[in-house]
């Protein structure tokens, strides 16, 4: 029992990270990103006897609660909102959640090569061209 709440915690601490770089504070709080991360960490819960792989099932349950928060959400500009999907889901996890890059190729379902390079072209096109 001690194990799978210890389980539960991480998958927690991730979720939330990851919908609050995503959603961001609104009104000054991040109690929108907080309840999105709540419907996704339920949702995890429910099905996670069936996942075969852990944090991948979680990624892609929480993406797809954020990304349907942000279909319905007034959009505010972000910079990480230029890049092609992949990329901006390898900056989110990498840099704002904290992944490393192996675990950012387990949840994007990609090799780690792929990480490292969608994350090089990322940070190109986010850098500012020299005047």
């Amino acid at each position: 029992m001690e194990t799978a709440s210890k389980l539960i915690d991480a998958v927690r601490v991730l979720v939330v990270r990851y919908c609050r770089a995503r959603i961001g504070r609104r009104a000054g709080s991040y109690e929108t990103a907080d309840a999105v991360a709540t419907n996704s960490c339920r949702e995890i819960l429910a099905g996670a006897a069936a996942a075969t792989t852990l944090l991948t099932f979680a990624y892609n349950v929480t993406r797809g609660q954020v990304d349907d928060f942000h279909r319905t959400a007034a959009e505010l500009p972000n910079p990480l909102s230029s890049l092609p999907g992949q990329q901006r889901e390898i900056m989110v996890l990498r840099s704002l959640v904290g992944l490393s890059t192996d675990d950012t190729a387990l949840a994007l379902g990609c090799s780690v090569q792929a990480v490292r390079l969608g994350q090089h072209r990322a940070l190109t096109t986010l850098r500012p061209t020299p005047a």
